[in-house]
């Protein structure tokens, strides 16, 4: 694995982890204050990391072999639509969820995902209507969600953008290594160190860890 990749996945996984070092309401405010202050178009990108990350925690958790949903696609043919059939061989399993979101991490989320398929399948299939050369064919698809992964029955803050507030884009940012690659807002790394971010983020050691008494009977 790429070895920045590998950075930012270790990243992800220590977002389950609990921090101690996560306390100090006053720089936490501070943060939110510089996050609240931020054009739109950043938020959306810091609120699709966080969801990225989120998405890549759950799906890892889930059988590799599981569908997620399917390709379903009917043809207009002789002047009406056909019925709506499932497309042998397109099913989306979570193999190629994990797939596209580590694909460009932090800036795809589930749905990102989920549209990327549908549109790159359905072009597939009108490619194929387009060499038949079938005057007045057509062909039109849409996804199918398995029932165990339907939005209602999946955690929010992985499909829905609302649902992440700026603490969670903070917990998230600190307990990556260091910046992910195209990191928009350099200007918070300054921000996250008191609140725990690490050296890769131009933070200084933890110096506490520095300053802790010898256990008893140490040198």
């Amino acid at each position: 694995m790429n070895p920045l990749l590998r950075a930012v996945a270790i990243g992800l996984i220590a977002l389950v982890l609990p921090s101690c070092s996560i306390m100090d309401p006053d720089d936490r405010q501070a943060l939110r204050d510089r996050l609240a202050g931020m054009v739109p178009n950043d938020i959306l990108q810091l609120t699709k990391g966080t969801m990225n990350g989120k998405a890549i925690l759950y799906f890892e958790e889930e059988p590799t072999n599981n569908q997620v949903g399917k390709l379903q696609c009917r043809e207009y043919v002789d002047g009406q639509w056909q019925d709506w059939r499932d497309e042998p061989d397109k099913a989306w399993m979570v193999y190629d969820v994990l797939q596209c979101l580590r694909e460009i991490p932090f800036y795809v989320t589930f749905l990102d995902c989920k549209d990327k398929f549908l549109y790159e399948e359905t072009s597939l299939k009108k490619g194929d209507i387009m060499a038949q050369q079938s005057p007045g064919k057509d062909v039109e698809c849409r996804f199918e969600y398995d029932e165990r992964y339907e939005l209602e029955k999946l955690p929010e803050d992985i499909w829905k953008a609302e649902s992440i507030s700026f603490d969670d884009m903070i917990d998230f940012l600190v307990r990556l290594p260091s910046p992910p690659p195209g990191f928009i807002a350099p200007e918070l790394a300054p921000l996250l160190c008191p609140l725990g971010a690490g050296p890769g983020w131009g933070c200084p050691s933890d110096p506490v860890t520095e300053t802790d008494p010898p256990t008893e009977g140490g040198g």
